[in-house]
């Protein structure tokens, strides 16, 4: 039985509502990091081999397409953490800001209390 504070993975990764601390939303970007290096390295090791080759490629789109929704979804969340409103994930798609934003969220407080976005 879940308790009030406790939150699912996929809550966690494929949400938009609610808030998701420092901790959990650096933890959620190493996952998608580490899938992604996983599935690249199999289509690195299988080149020459047509048919693996192109299972893995497809792996490797499918898995991108994910992380980008899961990591976006992750960033409103913490966005909403800090009292700032969730479309400004967006800035995720600007290669100069993305680096900063990334940081910022990953070492910015949230905020104590509930504030317009829950607990």
């Amino acid at each position: 039985m879940r308790t009030e504070g406790q939150q699912s993975m996929s809550w966690l990764f494929f949400s938009p509502s609610g808030r998701v601390s420092r901790l959990p939303y650096l933890l959620g970007w190493l996952f998608w990091a580490a899938a992604s290096g996983f599935v690249l390295s199999r289509v690195l090791v299988h080149q020459g081999n047509d048919i693996p080759l192109a299972l893995w490629t497809l792996i490797l789109v499918v898995t991108a397409l994910v992380s980008t929704a899961s990591i976006a979804l992750m960033t409103i969340k913490r966005l909403h953490d800090i009292g700032y409103p969730g479309h400004l994930a967006i800035c995720l798609f600007i290669p100069v800001l993305s680096p900063v934003l990334i940081l910022a969220l990953c070492l910015w407080p949230g905020k104590e209390g509930p504030n317009d976005y829950g607990r």
